[in-house]
């Protein structure tokens, strides 16, 4: 059946109006009510006509818009469109600390790689050559983490502004993904129980880093992620110290505001020779219920970019150990107890991590003993 739509006058401009599954759709196009306004209102209603029978209809409307470039634009500049992602995405996000810093670099890097070209310029070639220039600076994890951002903000974009379509950096996240399928897989090495205790022995002898000992056991007893352990407060701790509540969370030094990595709080058992630490440290210190456990030396929270590149480069180069960064701390107290027969669910719900993620990630791990029971055998006869 044919697509029934017309041209109306609405002042000194056009407009067209038509029904689409029963509702009444208006588009005003901004040409004055002339000849050549009409010609132009003719030629726009023969393509919303054609879409409308052909099934490629566009319900945003923003295909038959005229681009705008003056107020409420819907032609703009790749960096602006980013922009207006950014703000989007924060009112709908609670983002850490290190997140906003990653959008910050994504917005340095398109104002250099594209200057001031349109949205609807970068196209899949544009955007290959932007993610070669961006390879030469960053590792291949880092660009899939901002590829995953760069493509969220064009989907976002696909209504509201006028952009390639498809996506221009769908390609671009599919062959990343691709990359890092086709590199063998780098096992994470777990510090050996004498490393851990070389490594808290010449914390606590450094005159310099002496002061970072006991936060450090305190991540190798623990499995808790480096921001977790300088976020906490004492007022987070159980009233015998054997538990402890992980709900708030640190990073560069900044407050997370959605609390852990994940957004969810959990608490856990404390280890008794932990439990000792920190009462002996309480009793040591005197603080407030609202002071952080674990201060830097200037009583500020810990900045952990900091304190990998001076404290703990330093420490395990004085032990010979070959470097791992901070975060392997929690590997390897993941690991040992894996190994040591823990059970993985409830190791899972201990250190906030998804359960299935901590099988694939830990599953080697795990007791190599057999674990099937014995039902016994009986005398087979021929």
């Amino acid at each position: 059946m044919s697509a029934k739509i017309w041209i109306e006058p609405t002042g000194k401009t056009l407009r067209l109006v038509w029904y689409y599954q029963g509702k009444r759709q208006r588009l005003s196009l901004g040409f004055a009510d002339n000849p050549i306004g009409r010609a132009l209102a003719n030629k726009k209603m023969a393509d919303i006509k054609i879409d409308l029978e052909s099934g490629h209809y566009d319900e945003t409307l923003l295909r038959y818009k005229p681009r705008i470039l003056g107020a409420n634009p819907t032609e703009i500049s790749a960096v602006e469109l980013f922009g207006k992602y950014v703000i989007h995405y924060k009112k709908n996000h609670e983002i850490a600390h290190g997140s906003g810093l990653r959008l910050k670099a994504i917005a340095s890097k398109l104002e250099q790689f594209l200057g001031d070209k349109q949205a609807n310029k970068v196209t899949e070639s544009v955007a290959e050559k932007v993610m070669a220039r961006w390879s030469e600076s960053a590792s291949a994890q880092t660009i899939k983490s901002y590829l995953y951002y760069l493509k969220g903000c064009w989907d976002w974009a696909k209504d509201k502004y006028h952009v390639v379509d498809p996506n221009p950096w769908d390609d671009c996240l599919i062959k990343s993904r691709s990359r890092g399928n086709s590199r063998p897989s780098k096992q994470k090495k777990p510090f050996t129980i004498a490393e851990l205790q070389a490594i808290i022995s010449a914390f606590a002898a450094n005159p310099y880093y002496y002061h970072y000992t006991e936060f450090i056991i305190f991540l190798a007893s623990t499995a808790c992620r480096f921001g977790e352990v300088a976020g906490l407060r004492w007022q987070h701790l159980g009233s015998d110290y054997s538990t402890v509540w992980i709900g708030e969370s640190i990073s560069r030094g900044y407050q997370n505001q959605k609390g852990t990595k994940t957004g969810k709080h959990r608490t856990i058992q404390l280890p008794p020779n932990v439990r000792a630490m920190l009462v002996a440290r309480f009793n040591r210190l005197s603080p407030q219920p609202d002071d952080l456990v674990f201060p830097s030396p200037k009583g500020l929270p810990i900045n952990d970019h900091t304190f990998r590149r001076r404290a703990w480069k330093t420490i395990l180069e004085s032990c010979q150990i070959e470097y791992r960064s901070p975060y392997n701390l929690r590997h390897t107290a993941i690991s040992h107890a894996l190994h040591n027969g823990a059970n993985y669910i409830a190791l899972a719900e201990q250190t906030g991590h998804d359960k299935r993620m901590m099988l694939s990630t830990y599953a080697h791990a795990i007791g190599s003993e057999c674990l099937f029971v014995d039902i016994g055998t009986i005398e087979i006869t021929e």
